[in-house]
């Protein structure tokens, strides 16, 4: 159950369609590796350099070295209930299209910070994203380019649609959750293409349903009936 859900939970609620970048990522040449600095992360950030991303995550995950400058861990309440995401603190910030970051999260193809909400809508205007057409969680999206992306985006920390999801898998009902108080912002390097990706947001909702009922499933052939 567990496996499954760490996979269709990131699928369905962040869109991060194909596998993820760790697994994605090409390995650095052992001759050539690449410096893991605050401004290679800025152009991750930015949706400039997917090598950057790759570059990361190499050095984060396949072959763990990280630089002095980011430390393990960004604890925060907005992450609590979010599958698969890492989180690093930054002594030396970088940059998300100028302005500072503080803190970064991986998570599957996306690379973001979280932001306080203010701050993150004010971004979400200056750059003239959307909203995307998903009604189970809040999401805001612009392509770099169309026919593969990447994807410049924000979305609300995932953590009570994932409760909604688990609760509606044993037969309960979550009580609805307000606004985030905070969003992420970053960027999303799966190779997808706008289309591909609004035809998914619009099917989100019956992922998610479909997401619950495997659960349920799951639950029902290892937990005999009352």
């Amino acid at each position: 159950m567990i496996r499954r859900m760490s996979f269709v939970l990131p699928l369905v609620l962040t869109l991060s369609l194909p596998p993820s970048a760790e697994a994605q990522a090409a390995p650095v040449p052992a001759d050539a590796p690449a410096a893991l600095t605050p401004e290679l992360l800025s152009d991750a950030l930015s949706c400039r350099s997917r090598d950057a991303l790759e570059a990361f995550a190499n050095g984060l995950f396949l072959d763990p070295k990280i630089p002095a400058w980011m430390k393990e861990g960004a604890p925060d309440t907005a992450t609590e209930g979010m599958l698969g995401i890492e989180g690093y603190t930054l002594t030396t910030p970088a940059s998300l299209m100028g302005q500072r970051v503080d803190r970064v999260y991986f998570l599957d193809n996306w690379i973001v910070t979280l932001w306080p909400r203010k701050v993150a809508e004010a971004f979400i205007v200056a750059h003239g994203l959307k909203r995307a057409p998903i009604a189970i969680t809040e999401q805001y999206y612009r392509f770099v380019d169309p026919k593969s992306g990447p994807m410049l985006g924000a979305f609300a920390p995932t953590g009570n649609a994932t409760a909604a999801l688990l609760a509606k898998a044993f037969g309960a009902k979550a009580p609805p959750s307000p606004p985030a108080g905070s969003l992420f912002v970053g960027c999303n390097y799966a190779p997808v293409s706008e289309a591909e990706f609004l035809a998914v947001a619009r099917r989100a909702s019956g992922m998610a349903s479909d997401a619950s009922r495997a659960v349920a499933d799951d639950v029902g052939a290892v937990v005999p009936p009352q």
